[in-house]
């Protein structure tokens, strides 16, 4: 079985970008969407988790709290047992290196120059992600 998560959203917070105990960079953020049903706006909050470093940077360089961006990605539950001896859980979207997609639509922070060529005033574009794709 395959699932797919695919949403456009904005960035609820600033990204945070760590670095694993293995060296890897990783990013986290949270993502806000909405739908219009009845007449009025239900907004709905997911954890975002990218593991892709080529993302990583665009993330790091491109995306804060506000950005539009479109994503595509598995979600994924991890669990674990806390220091009190509780089972937690906790789910999570995952962009990994293979099977993932994000692009920048909108409200990208300002840079000096230019990124893989694109101009700082228009968005990045991950050529990955084609919007023929999407299926809304």
């Amino acid at each position: 079985m395959y699932q797919r998560f695919i949403a456009v959203g904005r960035l609820g917070r600033d990204p945070e970008i760590s670095i694993t105990a293995g060296g890897s960079r990783m990013a986290s953020f949270s993502l806000a969407t909405s739908e219009v049903a009845k007449g009025e706006e239900r907004a709905e909050w997911h954890r975002v988790v990218v593991w892709d470093e080529r993302l990583v940077d665009v993330i790091e360089r491109r995306a804060r709290k506000g950005t539009l961006v479109a994503l595509e990605g598995q979600i994924r539950t991890r669990r674990w047992s806390g220091r009190d001896g509780k089972d937690n859980h906790s789910t999570e979207v995952v962009l990994d290196r293979f099977t993932s997609r994000f692009q920048v639509l909108s409200g990208a922070r300002p840079h000096e120059e230019p990124v893989d060529g694109v101009e700082t005033n228009q968005p990045v574009f991950d050529k990955r992600f084609a919007f023929d794709e999407l299926p809304f």
